[in-house]
């Protein structure tokens, strides 16, 4: 492009001035967090402290075994830790500004430059297929741009002289100066990107409801431990020691921290499979999010169809090869479109058969492609610009032809004179449409039947996507609305009864989002471009293609490596596998906080010390939930996602911890009347407590398989050699035939749950 000596151009010495100056094109930091920020949040939580300092308390006693509590706290850190750096470094390969230079004029002439070395008042060249790092103003020339990272909308706009463009945007077509009126952080891009930044990203269900748990428990573990304590150490005269571990004991067995791994580690497990699809989970509960969705917004271009273009058919009007000229024409004038691409590929390249006299490139002024030949001349392009009103039967034809959202370019035998074209003759139309995805409708066939509502929002024209969305399999999808021509009020009564929504600005995408959600819905997005980063914030699952803007990778809990919406019931399945194979276990772990809990409470008032050490709960933990949680946790389990999650885990963890309650008190009031030491009434209530608790996970695993049962037998087979073999490193003693034949008569009532449990599956089934 010639230099016209009216633009302006910055020496080197003032492009420096101003770099110094902040007014650099330099990237903001990153919206993902360093690596150190990730070390410390997963370091610093709630629970690691509480458990923390618990441990320092025990090693106040100098008895260092009954701090390995602390394993399963350092395990889920670096469970978390290990997910998110992996989700970090795939982020931050990701990158919107895909052009590493751009072409500028320093010093009154063009030189090639990295992005970042831009500044401000720069004037940049731009010609077909690059991007805009900054924001700026066309000085001169004309270019057409994509915009749809920023908009949504998919349609080239024109910008001549004078017009504004915006980083992240495309040059489709042509060639513009342009001097940059904002760049780095003051672009619009990054601004709306900062504004994003400002809407946290939801928790998820199950982390929600353990921390509730956590800080439910904390606030009476805390004054429970100090009362425990002083109960022990002052009135029972326990010394300190014993004190301290009964009170730690007591507070252990009241956090359900094996939970917190089993969750940390089904849902590493889950990231590691879904990986393996090409599926980035940002965090590591983000596989929850899509498993409860009962609302899905998508749009158009990159979800429900590839973003490329294909030739539907040639519809030849007199008998003309109208593929063979349309690629002679894009042969001689090139552009870099979907729609130039798409015919290339369907006809080949002609570009030797002859020579062109005369090429007009493509223009968004007149909406067509010219070539002459001499003494033949051919116009392709939009029918209304090309056809105009002297052929008004064959624009009716072409009208028929574009209502289902086929995209049509009519070609013309055209006279070429003095530079001006005249269409004299119809030939024919080619037909052009979207390529849909080709698992596209499969994928709708699965949400609709597990119950997901599928709600598109395009900047495209609502006719259009309508079309391609019912091509897709889209229930409903002939039921749109123009967002542009509707008020805020207007769209939220249209969110729930309405499926197609066209010309949608980056705003009243949030506003959809927030009307489903206001009206019950639990709601997932996915989004390629800039425009929808806030609506993907706000949504309670969001899911990015890879191929789209760094900042809607960065907003999204679950990124698509590959841009493949195909892969989203593989995401759903394996989310509802970690959800409900997780309920299923954690009842094994509320158990324990439930008896701990009510055992602390009730020795409050009463005159008897609390049986366990930490080490006792470590061997009970480890074969009744802990490892059972874990080979639990990896089994088939697709059935849909129930919404109560704490009530139906109590339920099961109740039967449980009242039996375990009950006999742990039995043995303690008994044992003394019989005058049992200490040491084997603390034995019996371990024996008993592991014993119920194998019930409660044989109960859990019902109806039994091969492997469930494989599963129970070898958690009782560890328990057994623990006590029998390890009694000492787990502080047993033998016992003695008093305290023997008190666990014998005990041991009976643990099977107590085992029927209750067996009954109900019957009445279900029943």
């Amino acid at each position: 492009m010639k230099i016209d000596s009216r633009w302006p151009s910055l020496s080197s010495d003032e492009a420096r001035r101003l770099a110094a100056q902040g007014k650099a094109n330099v990237p903001p930091k990153s919206a993902s967090k360093s690596v150190l920020q990730i070390w410390l949040s997963n370091l610093f939580t709630f629970y690691n402290m509480l458990n923390v300092v618990l441990a320092v308390l025990v090693a106040t006693t100098g008895s260092y075994r009954n701090m390995l509590f602390l394993g399963i706290v350092i395990c889920n850190f670096f469970i978390g830790t290990i997910q998110e750096l992996r989700a970090k470094r795939t982020l931050d390969k990701l990158s919107v500004l895909t052009a590493p230079t751009a072409r500028v004029i320093r010093d009154g002439a063009e030189t090639v430059l990295p992005c970042r070395e831009l500044v401000l008042g720069d004037v940049v060249i731009l010609g077909a297929g690059d991007q805009v790092t900054a924001d700026g103003t066309v000085l001169g020339g004309e270019a057409t741009v994509n915009e749809s990272l920023l908009t949504g909308e998919s349609d080239p706009i024109p910008k001549p002289a004078g017009s504004r463009l915006f980083s992240g945007s495309f040059i489709v077509s042509g060639e513009c100066a342009v001097v940059l009126t904002a760049v780095g952080a003051d672009s619009y891009a990054e601004k709306l990107t900062a504004e994003a930044r400002r809407h946290p990203v939801e928790k998820s269900v199950l982390k929600n409801t353990m921390t509730k748990i956590i800080k439910g428990v904390t606030a009476f573990i805390v004054p429970m431990g100090v009362i425990t304590f002083v109960n022990h150490y002052f009135v029972h005269d326990a010394g300190y020691a014993d004190s301290m571990i009964s009170t730690v004991a007591s507070m252990v067995g009241m956090i359900p921290d094996g939970l917190y791994l089993l969750t940390s580690m089904s849902f590493a497990v889950g990231a590691l499979r879904l990986a393996q699809r090409r599926t980035l989970t940002q965090q590591l509960y983000s596989l929850e999010s899509l498993a409860r969705a009962d609302v899905l917004c998508l749009d158009k271009t990159g979800t429900i169809t590839t973003g490329r273009m294909k030739v539907k058919s040639a519809v030849s009007l007199s008998g003309a090869d109208i593929g063979a000229i349309a690629a002679e024409i894009y042969a001689h004038a090139p552009a870099d479109n979907a729609t130039a691409k798409a015919i290339t590929e369907a006809f080949g390249n002609r570009a030797a058969e002859r020579t062109a006299a005369h090429v007009l490139p493509f223009s968004s002024a007149y909406k067509y492609t010219a070539v002459s030949f001499g003494n033949e001349a051919y116009m392709l392009g939009a029918p209304e610009f090309v056809l105009g009103d002297a052929f008004p039967a064959e624009l009716a034809k072409a009208a028929e032809y574009s209502a289902d959202g086929t995209r049509v370019l009519a070609l013309c035998a055209a006279k070429f004179d003095e530079k001006l074209y005249r269409a004299e003759k119809p030939l024919g139309f080619i037909l052009i449409e979207d390529e849909i995805r080709p698992a596209a409708a499969e994928t709708f066939e699965y949400f609709r039947k597990n119950d997901v509502e599928i709600k598109v929002i395009s900047g495209d024209n609502p006719a259009a996507v309508s079309a391609i969305a019912k091509k897709a399999g889209v229930p409903g999808a002939e039921n749109f609305v123009d967002a542009s021509r509707l008020s805020d009020e207007e769209l939220v009564a249209a969110a729930d009864k309405t499926v197609v929504f066209g010309r949608v600005n980056p705003e009243q995408k949030r506003v959809l989002v927030k009307a489903l959600q206001a009206a019950g819905h639990t709601v997932g997005m996915t989004g390629d471009g800039v425009n929808d980063v806030l609506a993907l914030k706000d949504a309670d699952c969001s899911v990015a293609m890879a191929s789209g803007a760094q900042a809607a990778c960065h907003a999204a809990q679950l990124v698509l490596l590959d841009s493949d919406f195909a892969v989203m019931p593989d995401v759903v399945l394996e989310g509802r596998r970690v959800i409900n194979n997780i309920q299923r276990a954690a009842s094994l772990f509320l158990m324990k906080t439930m008896y701990s809990f009510a055992l602390a409470a009730l020795l409050l008032f009463v005159p008897l010390q609390y049986p366990f050490a930490p080490i006792h709960l470590t061997l009970i933990g480890a074969v009744a939930s802990g490892i059972p949680g874990v080979v639990l946790a990896l089994e088939p389990n697709f059935k849909r996602v129930s919404k109560n999650f704490m009530s139906s885990v109590l339920k099961r963890a109740a039967a449980g911890a009242i039996t375990i309650f009950c006999g742990v008190v039995f043995a303690m009031v008994f044992g003394q009347y019989l005058g049992i030491t200490e040491d084997e009434i603390s034995t019996v209530c371990v024996i008993f407590t592991g014993v119920s608790s194998l019930v409660t996970l044989l109960c859990s695993c019902l109806p039994l398989s091969v492997l469930k049962g494989c599963l129970v037998a070898a958690c009782a087979a560890i328990f057994v050699v623990g006590v029998l073999i390890f009694d000492k490193l787990f502080m047993l003693v033998p016992l003695g035939t008093a305290a023997l034949i008190m666990l014998l008569a005990m041991l009976p009532f643990t099977a107590i749950q085992y029927f209750i449990r067996s009954d109900s599956l019957r009445k279900n089934k029943a």
